[in-house]
């Protein structure tokens, strides 16, 4: 929610009084919101589906000023006077303008915004840091819905948070350079953790290094934004993040960090002082994950340690086909049917082999199903290849490469079956999977293999 009277930014001579408001972008799903923003593009305008929501409780709509609109405008406000019609150049700015607008009015009233970002992880690891900080301080928390996290999204999340909210939780995603920066503005984040940076898009940024000087951007900010209270944390075992020079707004952990992580049967020792003890989560990576959350909120709120850790130690990740470990007819089965890069699958495939000897599940009682890793571009074929290859070293026997790129993974595991469409490999799923006892099933979302789970 926010204030009204923001709205009168967009015009010197508007005087909209003071008064808590909703807003909403979709005619389909408009529920009585008291603003709305047309939303336009190339091939679209939001102001064309304004109709069905008039008289049914909006009271401002905000829409793009070209003559036609304006012309439709003058008829629906003879209709509807009651509505204020705000005619913008460009809504989408409009509406970035506006959720800056209520930051800064957030932030004057001593709010706190935490920006998340990273090439894998961030949607993990935004779930964990909200979970931490609500634990603690309930409802006063707000957070990204989902992976809400785009030009679109961030302004939405702000406009969103509920009047009694002080802590907000930003994550922050990217697709091309420059986004992290614009959404920052927006924002303004004064803490922040950067998950990992990996090939996520790769196709889409042309390298690494443009892959890190985007997500380093969110860091950037907050550095030459600091306040004497800001914060950041980034996993200094990522071999790009460990290339960021050492601050003192900066906490660097890692098994060779300034806050030294060690992995241990029962537990993980962090630093000097804390130790987490999580029986939920398996993956190593989520546990670094957890940990950034968790160095985050005791370096920020240290009198709230103890709740912190205990809000840590019982933390499940939540079962959105992402790093879930399932029990079905007698079969343990990962599944991360959500994305995948190569760095992601790399860290999920070591992790994944790292729980089976903990389990004593030998490798040849395991299937390995992966699927197409999308937006690599030139990277495509040597990618797929080397996660192939790697699969092969690492001794797995039973594999199968599904989707547009399996022939690019059997390059790299000449043994691996391919099947170039997800039914082909459904068809095969009964003898396929009959052997094993573990199961391993990570592809980019597109494939949606979490499908398999519903026939094993």
């Amino acid at each position: 929610m926010f204030d009204l009277k923001l709205l009168n930014i967009f015009d010197d001579e508007m005087s909209l009084s003071s008064k808590s408001v909703k807003l909403s972008t979709d005619s389909r799903s408009y529920s009585g919101e008291e603003v709305f923003f047309c939303l336009s593009g190339e091939s679209f305008d939001g102001f064309n589906f304004v109709e069905p929501i008039l008289g049914k409780g909006c009271e401002v709509i905000v829409f793009k000023n070209s003559e036609e609109n304006l012309f439709k405008m003058e008829e629906m406000s003879e209709r509807y006077d009651d509505i204020v019609f705000i005619g913008v150049d460009s809504p989408l700015l409009s509406l970035q303008e506006l959720a800056n607008a209520r930051i800064k009015e957030f932030k004057s009233n001593d709010g706190f915004v935490f920006g998340i970002t990273g090439s894998n992880g961030k949607t993990t690891t935004k779930e964990m840091l909200t979970n931490l900080l609500t634990a603690t301080f309930g409802d006063e928390v707000h957070a990204t819905k989902g992976n809400f996290n785009n030009h679109i999204g961030v302004p939405l999340t702000i406009l969103a948070a509920p009047e009694n909210c002080k802590y907000m939780v930003v994550e922050m995603g990217s697709n091309h350079l420059g986004e992290i920066g614009t959404l920052c503005k927006i924002a303004e984040p004064e803490f922040g953790i950067i998950s990992s940076v990996g090939a996520a898009h790769i196709g889409l940024f042309g390298s690494i290094e443009n892959i890190f000087n985007e997500k380093k951007s969110l860091y950037d900010f907050v550095l030459k934004n600091e306040t004497d209270r800001s914060k950041f944390v980034i996993n200094s075992d990522d071999q790009n993040l460990s290339r960021i020079p050492s601050n003192q707004k900066l906490i660097k952990f890692g098994t060779n960090g300034e806050v030294k992580t060690q992995f241990l049967k029962e537990e993980v020792r962090v630093g000097d002082s804390l130790t987490l003890r999580n029986k939920n989560i398996q993956e190593k990576y989520n546990l670094n994950n957890l940990i950034s959350a968790l160095l985050l909120c005791v370096n920020i709120f240290p009198n709230q340690t103890e709740d912190f850790l205990g809000a840590a130690n019982e933390y499940t990740i939540p079962a959105l086909n992402r790093s879930e470990w399932i029990q079905k007819n007698g079969k343990l089965i990962f599944l991360d049917a959500y994305n995948a890069n190569p760095t992601s699958m790399e860290a999920a495939l070591n992790s994944f082999i790292e729980n089976l000897s903990r389990k004593n599940i030998a490798l040849e009682k395991s299937l390995f199903i992966l699927g197409d890793m999308n937006e690599l571009g030139d990277y495509t074929e040597v990618e797929h290849k080397r996660i192939g290859t790697m699969l092969k070293k690492a001794g797995a026997s039973q594999v199968a490469f599904v989707g547009r790129f399996s022939e690019f993974y059997q390059e790299g595991f000449s043994d691996g079956e391919v099947y170039p469409e997800k039914s082909l490999l459904e068809e095969s799923w009964p003898n396929l999977s009959k052997k094993c006892y573990a199961i391993f099933i990570k592809a980019s979302r597109s494939l949606q293999l979490e499908s398999l789970i519903d026939i094993t």
